[in-house]
């Protein structure tokens, strides 16, 4: 991962354990923002309820390693955007959220190239999700047929050779 960028008064950088707070906060609100209309409020709820533990995680994966990182504005963090190791299909993309205000700025695809930049790479979105998934056919990436079904919903696997 490359050196902090800054984007309109916004500083990407990694992630730290003081971070796992505001990030467990921003993963429930920005998943909320996404799946408001996409899925059951049972789901968003649970999440909601669940957000002492997504913390626990929050701060187990960044003390586990560098791959995530966040956007922070004077605000507070605003996005987020995390890779796994790779493997035989590239870089997982496993999340990506930014704060619906900021949502059309530029800042989703600064998180992405600082994050994945032009690897191999492949993730999973929910079906329903079409701005997410023009969003990542914007950034080359094309569905390949696998799909896994979850609470939430139907996911399709997208990847970038």
């Amino acid at each position: 991962m490359s050196s902090p960028d800054r984007f309109d008064g916004v500083t990407i950088r990694p992630a730290v354990l003081d971070d796992a707070d505001a990030l467990g906060r921003l993963h429930v609100d920005s998943w909320d923002e996404s799946y408001a209309h996409l899925v059951p409020e049972k789901v968003r709820a649970e999440r909601e309820e669940h957000l002492a533990e997504r913390i626990e995680v929050w701060r187990e994966m960044v003390a586990l390693h560098d791959r995530t990182l966040v956007a922070e504005a004077p605000e507070g963090l605003v996005g987020f955007a995390g890779a796994g190791e790779p493997d035989e299909l590239g870089l997982p993309l496993l999340a990506l959220y930014v704060r619906a205000h900021w949502w059309g700025t530029g800042l989703g695809h600064l998180l992405f190239v600082a994050t994945i930049g032009d690897a191999p790479s492949y993730l999973w979105v929910l079906e329903p999700n079409k701005r997410a998934i023009r969003f990542y056919e914007n950034h080359g990436y094309h569905p390949d047929g696998a799909f896994e079904h979850a609470e939430e919903g139907l996911h399709i696997r997208m990847v970038r050779p």
